[in-house]
């Protein structure tokens, strides 16, 4: 943003040779920066969001007070303040903040109904255009750096719940445990416990999702596909990849793959029980249930069976 008004300064100084605009936009912008670098380490960030989301449409309310005579358009300057406040507060705030620019809004037309603000005017209609073209495209671009920083923050703060609770079934059932000891009930106006019961209902949220994944790849038998990722299943599931990935490995999977190459192995076995092994071939099976090539196969099922391919065979009845 400070970049944003150190452009516009420029513009006005050197385009619309108003030296005084110019001079505002310029202060404007080195402050900001300035204070930003000086107590970013020592505030909260929220603190500092609240801050510039209060004050920023207050010096966007003193553009538009010269601007509205010639272009509503600068309204735009405060699009991304309910954007802002999705990406980084509560949803409560989006409500309040898109409340705070419309109230703006509606005292800056009654504002220059009855008064005349000429701080400059315009020489040449084209710098009105020129104008306009410029907010427009500042904002289109703060707006999707939002929502790029919007989705980093996303995956942040999924890849911390992980790393939180690498077994939530354990902590689920070390939470109840502690209830029974204790005779408590969850205070949710208590932060810490009002965690453990965020982390209960995700845990009931991860237990949906995998009900959705079974769907699809035992029942559907989408493992059998050879290519299958879990691309594809996010596609398939409209649901992002961290999520199915949690979901799996909170249902006792290592990962998609440990998860996938279980189920090829659960129907290789039935499949070997079904058939007469003498007449039909290995690769036939371990193709049939989606894998690629017999190295992978014997080494998969190894894993996860604990003896070879050969040595299952060879244990079942002599009859099947």
């Amino acid at each position: 943003m400070s970049a944003t008004l150190f452009g516009y300064s420029t513009i006005f100084y050197f385009l619309f040779e108003d030296s005084l605009f110019a001079i505002s936009t310029l202060t404007y912008s080195i402050l900001m920066l300035h204070v930003f670098l000086i107590i970013r380490k020592n505030y909260n960030i929220n603190t500092l969001i609240h801050l510039y989301l209060t004050y920023a449409p207050l010096f966007a309310a003193y553009i538009m007070l010269d601007f509205w005579k010639y272009s509503a358009a600068t309204c735009m300057w405060l699009l991304p303040v309910p954007i802002g406040a999705y990406v980084f507060l509560s949803k409560k705030f989006v409500y309040i903040y898109s409340a705070y620019i419309l109230l703006i809004i509606i005292l800056v037309n009654i504002l220059t109904k009855y008064y005349d603000f000429n701080y400059f005017s315009f020489k040449d209609v084209k710098y009105m255009v020129i104008s306009d073209t410029f907010v427009g495209l500042i904002n289109i671009s703060v707006v999707a750096l939002l929502l790029y920083y919007n989705e980093k923050i996303r995956k942040i703060e999924i890849e911390e719940s992980f790393k939180n609770t690498m077994n939530p079934l354990a902590n689920l059932e070390d939470q109840e445990q502690k209830m029974d000891d204790e005779d408590t009930v969850i205070d949710i106006e208590d932060p810490e416990e009002a965690k453990n019961f965020e982390n209960s209902e995700s845990l009931e949220k991860y237990i949906a999702i995998f009900d959705d994944i079974k769907k699809v790849v035992e029942k559907d038998e989408y493992f059998k596909n050879v290519d299958f990722t879990i691309s594809e299943l996010s596609n398939i599931l409209k649901v992002n990849n961290l999520y199915l990935s949690k979901s799996i490995k909170t249902n006792g999977y290592s990962n998609f793959n440990h998860y996938l190459n279980t189920c090829r192995i659960e129907n290789v076995k039935k499949l070997i029980q079904e058939n007469d092994i003498n007449k039909i071939t290995l690769m036939y099976i371990y193709t049939a249930a989606g894998f690629s090539n017999q190295s992978t196969f014997n080494r998969v099922f190894k894993q996860i069976e604990g003896i070879t391919p050969s040595e299952y065979i060879n244990s079942q009845p002599k009859e099947n």
